[in-house]
């Protein structure tokens, strides 16, 4: 009886690894992690000042359109998108990550104050000085005085104060604002009767809008 010759070639060969391969595939992969954390990071910024102006769909819009071109994106750079569909994965979860965590930090300070200009240290020109107004329970007191009152503040404000609107009791009044020290001035040409109370509007604007209601009461 002959005997079936015996097979010595093994079930599977075990690829040889190849080191130089690898490293190369390990390098781009990195570069493409680096490159993809820059980009979510300058859209999650851009996304953040798109809605401190009221158009956070425009942030929603623009991410989308960035992990669509994306694979464009990476091959701008010559850089190789990682082959692997975990690696790809992880790719896109960093980009939504990091977007998502940048938009947070765009919004909040020191980039960002969510709080309008302040409106602070309401003063009265007195003998050519100035003083500050006696306040009681949010209200200050107005010393009948001959001609008009001359009143500042003081205005502070991370950005620029673009618009200042002043209005007693509906009617505008005409101001001077000086950015350095940032004092505004102007003049109130009605003081309240005795134990009266008398409304002042202010308005100031940046990406911001402060509303403050000042109430004077007269005091004779």
């Amino acid at each position: 009886m002959v005997n079936p010759k015996k097979n010595d070639e093994p079930l599977f060969e075990e690829p040889k690894f190849d080191k130089r391969e690898y490293l190369l595939y390990e390098r781009e992969r990195a570069k493409a992690i680096i490159l993809i954390f820059i980009t979510g990071a300058l859209v999650g910024l851009l996304s953040g000042e798109l809605e401190i102006y009221g158009y956070w769909y425009l942030a929603i819009i623009l991410i989308i359109a960035v992990i669509y071109f994306l694979k464009n994106l990476v091959k701008l750079f010559k850089i190789v998108m990682p082959k692997r569909i975990s690696h790809k994965m992880l790719v896109y979860l960093e980009l939504i990550v990091t977007w998502f965590v940048f938009w947070i930090i765009a919004l909040n300070p020191p980039l960002h104050v969510a709080a309008g200009p302040e409106v602070i240290d309401l003063e009265y020109l007195h003998d050519g000085n100035w003083e500050k107004l006696n306040e009681t329970n949010k209200e200050y007191e107005l010393v009948s005085t001959h001609g008009p009152y001359e009143l500042r503040y003081l205005t502070d404000y991370k950005y620029k104060i673009t618009n200042i609107t002043i209005s007693e009791n509906g009617a505008p009044i005409k101001y001077n604002y000086t950015s350095l020290p940032g004092y505004v001035y102007f003049n109130l040409t009605n003081i309240p009767p005795v134990n009266s109370v008398y409304n002042l509007y202010i308005n100031e604007t940046s990406r911001v809008t402060t509303h403050k209601e000042i109430k004077f009461i007269g005091e004779y």
